[in-house]
């Protein structure tokens, strides 16, 4: 019988990851686009090649982002579908870097799938967009602000996962530097700005922090000021951007009650508008710097 850690490690075994999802979306776009049932293209795929058989069930769960795909069946597929070539070679890299393990899986044990795949599609995508209402965005919290943030919510965090915790959120940041990362627009509200987290000191280090960083990297920081009215929306999100257009967006949602992650058409275009309503009343980058460095000087 299997002991509760082994039990355990194969429930995560099967977390679909980010890149699965996207290759399975991908494929699921080119059969539809083809007109063809799972059926009709297993059979396709079974009678153009001479290779192992391309099964209804497996083609399911490779198109949920449960199952990998081999190379042969991944060319027999666009094939049969009648993608292009150049489909074939971006999506063999989506399918490679779909069975490589992630730097993110270690701390699974510590953290639900959501906040795992959070990682992950920050780790491909080439921007970022974020609206904030409680907190500084992760990807710009400071390691002593992110632990009074994790700290704080004993509901949902043991003590003793806030280290490993803080630990992938300064993780995750690096991304930022990356040479391929295209830039990221992070709105907050003023209330995230002047909320003292951990103290004055390390509030005023944390507003130093989104200082420098929009000066050091291709984030522009907007806040949304008091005197803006009623919110745009109720929930903190990120919209993630990827390099190729199939690839379409994900949304990260977060709020008191879940955390969700959203690649569907009308969700994503519902959170767009949000963040685009958020910047068109928010200050200017120059604006919403010269705010926080008042902010600080007050603290």
């Amino acid at each position: 019988m299997a002991s509760a850690d082994e039990g355990a490690q194969s429930r995560m075994a099967l977390r679909k990851t980010v890149r699965s999802r996207r290759l399975g979306k991908q494929l699921h776009r080119l059969r539809e686009d083809a007109q063809l049932s799972q059926e009709e293209l297993a059979e396709r795929v079974n009678s153009s090649g001479a290779g192992k058989r391309l099964t209804t069930t497996h083609l399911s769960r490779v198109e949920s982002g449960l199952a990998r795909i081999t190379a042969d069946h991944l060319a027999r597929i666009v094939q049969a579908t009648g993608g292009p070539a150049s489909k074939v070679d971006e999506l063999e890299e989506l399918r490679h870097r779909a069975d490589e393990r992630g730097w993110w899986q270690e701390y699974r044990p510590y953290v639900p799938e959501p906040v795992e795949m959070l990682a992950e599609l920050g780790e491909d995508a080439t921007s970022i967009r974020s609206y904030d209402l409680a907190f500084v965005q992760g990807l710009l919290q400071t390691e002593r602000y992110a632990e009074a943030v994790i700290g704080a919510a004993r509901a949902h965090v043991k003590p003793v996962d806030i280290d490993r915790l803080v630990d992938l959120r300064m993780r995750r940041q690096k991304r930022l530097s990356d040479p391929d990362f295209e830039g990221m627009a992070a709105v907050m509200t003023e209330g995230v700005i002047r909320t003292i987290v951990g103290g004055h000191e390390v509030m005023r280090e944390q507003l130093q922090h989104l200082i420098k960083v929009a000066h050091d990297l291709p984030v522009a920081v907007h806040v949304l000021p008091f005197v803006a009215g009623a919110l745009p929306g109720s929930d903190s999100l990120v919209i993630f951007t990827f390099p190729h257009e199939g690839d379409g967006e994900a949304v990260f949602v977060d709020s008191d009650t879940a955390s969700r992650i959203y690649e569907d058409r009308d969700p994503v275009k519902q959170c767009t508008y949000t963040v685009n309503a958020a910047v068109a009343q928010a200050l200017s980058v120059r604006e919403s710097l010269d705010l926080i460095a008042q902010v600080m000087e007050e603290l």
